[in-house]
C-alpha cells in the first residue's frame, strides 16, 4: 500500500492552464524573408573570449548571462566556465573523468550561485561565481517521492525555480513514482522539493519517453522570456507555445505551419506511431518537430523550428504586429556587424542561446570570424572597414583556434 505523506501530494498545488487567450500565428518558413544586418537589428556587438591553457574550450552548450558574468557549460570537457562581461576569462570549475561529469548547471542570479551536480543527483553542490564550493547538499535519490532529480532549474526568487519534468509511464506502485510524475511543469524549493506542478501530459503520451529527437544542442524548451519571472515552455511533437510565471501556466500561442512542414496531428499520441516516431521524422525532412529556444523580444518572437534537415530556414523571428516572418540565416552581414558573421551553416548552431536585459545573445567560433576577416582583407569593397578597438585587438592577437565570440543583439521593434 503506497502511503502519500503531507509533505508530497497534499503540500503540492496543481495549477491548471489558461487557455482564454491564444494567439493562433501562421507561419510558413519557405516565404521568410531576409536582409542586412542593419535591417533587422539595432545594435550588434562581438565579445571575444579570451583564450588561455585554462580557459580553452570547444563550443557553448549553454549560456547564462548575469550582471558581471557569462556562464557557460562546455559539453565537450563538462566543464563550466566564468568570464566577464568583456569577454576575460574569470573562473573554471572542473569536471571529473568518468561517471563525475557536469552534464548542466542552474543559475541563482538572487544569490549569486551556481549549482549542479557530478553523480547522478545525489548531491547537489553550489558554487559562488569564483567557482569556490559553498556547500554539497544531499539530495533523497530517486526514490523521494517529492523532489525533482535535475540542476536544470530556473530561478524565479532566492529559493524558488521551475524546472521541467519527462514524459514517463510510471505508476503509484513503482519505487521511482513521484507525485507530480504526470506533469511537465514542477515548482521547487532550493532543496529541491516540489511545491507545485502542472501541465499535465495525455496517458497516451506517457510513452513518449525514448522516442524524443532533439537537433544538434537546441534542446532548449524551457526559457526566460526576457523577464525574470515569464518563461515560455514547448511541448515534443507539438506547435503550442506556454508561458510559465510563478503562479501561473498560460497557453500563449499556437503555431500553425504548413502541411509540407507539419507532422501528424496525432503524432504524439496515435499508437500507430509508436517506436516509429524517430523514423518517420528521418524520413519527412521538411517537418518541423520541435519548437525550442523560444524568446521574445519587444513585439518579436524568436524560435527554432527544428527539422531533420540542415539546409532549411530552421531559427525564425515573427514579428507579432506585422505578421513579417525573417529567417535568421538569410540575414547577411553588413557595416553593423563588420561584415563577420552573425551564424554558422552548420548542424550544430543551436541559434539564439538566452535573453536578458533587452538583448538575445549567440555565439560563432573564431574561425567562422577570422574566416571572414581574411575575406574581407580581399575585398575591395570593405578591405579599408575600421573595426572596433575589441575587435581590433581580437584580430591583432587571436587567431582562428581561439574561444568563440558571443554575439550581444538588440532587434529592431518594427521589423
Amino acid at each position: 500500500m503506497l502511503i502519500i505523506t503531507a509533505t508530497s501530494v497534499l503540500a503540492q498545488k496543481v495549477i491548471k492552464v489558461d487557455s482564454s487567450h491564444v494567439m493562433t500565428l501562421r507561419v510558413d518558413p519557405s516565404n521568410a524573408s531576409g536582409g542586412n544586418v542593419s535591417d533587422v537589428f539595432a545594435e550588434v556587438n562581438y565579445i571575444p573570449l579570451e583564450t588561455t591553457d585554462e580557459s580553452l574550450f570547444g563550443s557553448i552548450g549553454k549560456l547564462e548571462v548575469t550582471d558581471d558574468y557569462f556562464i557557460i557549460l562546455d559539453h565537450n570537457t563538462h566543464c563550466i566556465l566564468i568570464f566577464t562581461k568583456t569577454g576575460k576569462f574569470h573562473a573554471k570549475i572542473k569536471s571529473t573523468e568518468g561517471k563525475n561529469m557536469i552534464y548542466d548547471f542552474a543559475i541563482n542570479k538572487f544569490t549569486k550561485q551556481i549549482t549542479f551536480s557530478r553523480d547522478g543527483y545525489k548531491n547537489m553542490t553550489t558554487c559562488d561565481y569564483d567557482g569556490k564550493v559553498i556547500k554539497t547538499t544531499k539530495l533523497g535519490g530517486e526514490t523521494a517521492k517529492d523532489e525533482i532529480n535535475s540542476d536544470n532549474l530556473i530561478y524565479f526568487a532566492p529559493d524558488k525555480a521551475i524546472g521541467t519534468y519527462y514524459y514517463n509511464e510510471m505508476d503509484s506502485t513503482d519505487k521511482y513514482y513521484k507525485t507530480f510524475s504526470k506533469s511537465l511543469i514542477l515548482y521547487a524549493d532550493n532543496k529541491h522539493k516540489v511545491y507545485a506542478h502542472g501541465l499535465p501530459f495525455k496517458k497516451a503520451e506517457s510513452k513518449l519517453g525514448n522516442e524524443i529527437l532533439y537537433a544538434g544542442n537546441s534542446t532548449q524548451n524551457i526559457t526566460n522570456a526576457g523577464i525574470d519571472t515569464v518563461f515560455f515552455y514547448s511541448k515534443a511533437y507539438n506547435y503550442s507555445i506556454f508561458t510559465i510565471t510563478p503562479n501561473t501556466i498560460k497557453y500563449a500561442y499556437q503555431l500553425i505551419f504548413p502541411l509540407y512542414a507539419s507532422l501528424p496531428i496525432d503524432f504524439s499520441v496515435n499508437p500507430i506511431y509508436k517506436e516509429k516516431r524517430i523514423e518517420y521524422i528521418e524520413k519527412h525532412r521538411d517537418a518541423i518537430f520541435s519548437l525550442t529556444n523560444v524568446f521574445q523580444s519587444g513585439d518579436n518572437l524568436f524560435f527554432k523550428a527544428s527539422i531533420y534537415g540542415t539546409t532549411k530556414e530552421d531559427n525564425l523571428i515573427y514579428n507579432l504586429k506585422s505578421g513579417n516572418l525573417i529567417a535568421y540565416k538569410h540575414i547577411q552581414p553588413d557595416e553593423k556587424s563588420f561584415y563577420l558573421p552573425i551564424s554558422e551553416d552548420n548542424w550544430n548552431f543551436a541559434g539564439m542561446l538566452t535573453n536578458t536585459g533587452g538583448y538575445l545573445y549567440t555565439a560563432v567560433s573564431s574561425l567562422a570570424t577570422f574566416t571572414a576577416y581574411e575575406q574581407n582583407k580581399d575585398n575591395k569593397d570593405v578591405r579599408n572597414l575600421h573595426y572596433n578597438p575589441v575587435l581590433t585587438q581580437y584580430f591583432k592577437k587571436g587567431n582562428r583556434k581561439d574561444n568563440p565570440c558571443i554575439i550581444q543583439l538588440k532587434l529592431k521593434n518594427d521589423l
